[in-house]
């Protein structure tokens, strides 16, 4: 087959995506892969063909990612001569159906969240409607959804009312919420969780269990979050690998031993020594502890973060606190909850095995060539 993928370039959304593409090489499938800039090392790693948008920033800022990277990906697309077979795409691009259709071919869609459904979208709460509205602003307004000719001019209708035959789901199929609301057309599948080599070595060895783990993501720095980690764990009994992000340790003042603070981890690697998550509950962090049996402690932002957080409380594999107001009794006495409460680990176990046996792909690749064949 020879295969066009489309993404965005944002890390939470394309790097879920590049196991499937790394997959598809292996069994000898070409893969295009559009995408900006920056994520060319990661997908030509993945064995794909990388081709960059046109016309877009090689050193994009964020606002440049929010402002030109949907228009500039669909041109990119459509200005391609190439004959494909296939059209697989993520979630956030939901122009993606709309190329598929224009080129005559069938698409395939990746969901590097829990789907999405009307039923999922009426439970889901206010600010995470209100969330998805002001991005929708900020991506592809309606103007110039319209000028694309877009049957859909919003990412609400583009997610919930373009369907494609096909779409793959990276999450434990027990973590979907309203999992009957989705057919037999939606494959539920956790990507591997492989380490990463970092330039930074952690001295373990040289920390006291527990270990517990702190991140707000790739997205989310906040200095007075780190010193209130600081402040909430310094001193007591349990050893603490902080990511400051974007924030530099040494900005932080006086960090006592039992603080070890790094703007960026190797995350994996570290999950493995870690015996409880105080997460901002994004997806791609979450379906890493959870491969490896980690119990966490949700602290949802923005987006899917929330609902996130509220099904990591309804499987029982965590605790949820407040991010805005937090409080550093709240955040230490909730991660004591969770580790000395054994249930939560079992049961953060059990959605381990779960998965370890849900990890094959020959589900996934047999559904996409039956689809291509079906089509062609």
């Amino acid at each position: 087959m020879n295969i066009l993928m489309i993404n965005l370039p944002f890390a939470g959304h394309t790097n879920p995506t590049l196991p499937l593409t790394a997959e598809l090489v292996k069994r000898g499938h070409h893969v295009t892969y559009i995408n900006a800039e920056p994520f060319r090392k990661s997908i030509e790693e993945s064995g794909a063909h990388f081709v960059p948008y046109s016309d877009f920033p090689t050193n994009p800022t964020e606002k440049d990612k929010k402002k030109l990277s949907f228009p500039a990906a669909f041109r990119t697309a459509m200005n391609m001569k190439e004959q494909f077979d296939l059209l697989i795409y993520e979630m956030f691009f939901y122009p993606g159906i709309e190329i598929a259709k224009r080129k005559g071919i069938p698409c395939v869609r990746q969901f590097s969240q829990p789907a999405w459904s009307e039923k999922t979208w009426d439970a889901a709460p206010f600010i995470f409607r209100t969330s998805a509205k002001l991005i929708d602003v900020q991506v592809l307004p309606k103007r110039a959804a319209q000028e694309l000719s877009l049957e859909h001019t919003c990412l609400r209708d583009g997610i919930i009312k373009s369907k494609p035959d096909l779409n793959i789901v990276y999450v434990p199929e027990a973590f979907q919420l309203e999992r009957k609301a989705f057919g037999e057309d939606y494959i539920f599948r956790v990507p591997e969780a492989k380490a990463v080599k970092g330039e930074i070595r952690i001295p373990y060895e040289e920390m006291k269990a527990p270990i517990v783990y702190i991140s707000l993501g790739s997205i989310i720095s906040d200095k007075g979050f780190c010193k209130k980690s600081i402040k909430a764990f310094g001193n007591k009994g349990f050893s603490v690998i902080l990511n400051t992000g974007r924030v530099s340790p040494k900005s932080l003042g006086n960090i006592p031993k039992n603080i070890y603070a790094y703007s960026f981890v190797p995350q994996i690697e570290v999950l493995t020594h870690t015996d409880v998550f105080l997460t901002h509950c994004g997806m791609n962090s979450i379906n890493e502890a959870l491969t490896l049996g980690v119990p966490m402690v949700a602290m949802p932002f923005m987006n899917d973060q929330l609902t996130n957080a509220k099904r990591i409380v309804q499987l029982g594999i965590g605790k949820r606190i407040h991010s805005i107001p937090s409080s550093s009794k709240e955040m230490y006495e909730e991660v004591k909850t969770v580790y000395t409460e054994a249930l939560f680990k079992q049961n953060a176990v059990k959605m381990q095995n779960i998965i370890c046996k849900q990890l094959s792909w020959e589900n996934v690749i047999g559904r996409i060539e039956q689809l291509v064949e079906k089509g062609s």
